[in-house]
């Protein structure tokens, strides 16, 4: 069986202790990709809701937070079918873009401050 054709089976680990899968992932792909596959999965459900993009997300694996360029076979991942990877999801809530000053446009806000000066 070839590297591109080689799945790994990966369980993903949300904060509030919720698990997705444990669902067949290629080991081929980038974790920008898996991400978009994420987004599918939560899409298909109505009453969940998930994140808006895959900027909201982030993925860990092994204390370490993956850069969407890496592909999961750089990652050193077990494919052995009796094996799960449990990678940890962190979504960003909605709310996090407008405490940092952010419009619905992902631009920053300039917000103005007073200060004195007493001379």
């Amino acid at each position: 069986m070839a590297a591109t054709d080689t799945c790994a089976s990966i369980r993903f680990r949300m904060q509030d202790g919720n698990d997705i899968g444990p669902m067949p992932v290629n080991i081929a792909l980038s974790v920008l990709a898996v991400k978009e596959k994420l987004i599918q999965e939560w899409s298909k459900d109505p009453t969940k809701e998930g994140p808006k993009s895959t900027a909201d997300m982030k993925l860990i694996l092994a204390g370490q937070v993956l850069n969407n360029t890496r592909l999961l076979s750089d990652l050193r991942m077990p494919t052995t079918p009796d094996t799960v990877v449990t990678m940890h999801l962190v979504i960003r809530p909605p709310a996090a873009a407008k405490s940092r000053g952010e419009n619905s446009q992902g631009e920053v806000e300039k917000v103005s401050k007073c200060s004195c000066l007493i001379v």
